[in-house]
């Protein structure tokens, strides 16, 4: 049966690769999957970017240029 919900999961980061990968971890490893993860690279200068290729299509990426977490956030 399919839930009459949809849940996303939008994770804001800035060079934050010491926490990415266990914070994605962690979202799939949840009884109620999402229906969508959403990583925002909010100009990120350490392997944030690899990590999320790393975790395959199931992990969706948006880069910007840094802009601060509200932007990243909205």
């Amino acid at each position: 049966m399919i839930p009459p919900y949809r849940i996303s999961v939008i994770i804001p980061v800035h060079n934050a690769e010491l926490y990415l990968k266990s914070a994605l971890q962690s979202v799939q490893f949840q009884s109620l999957q999402p229906h969508e993860i959403i990583v925002i690279n909010d100009g990120s200068t350490d392997g944030c970017a690899e990590i999320v290729k790393d975790f395959g299509h199931g992990v969706k990426a948006v880069h910007q240029d840094n802009q601060g977490l509200a932007a990243a956030r909205n």
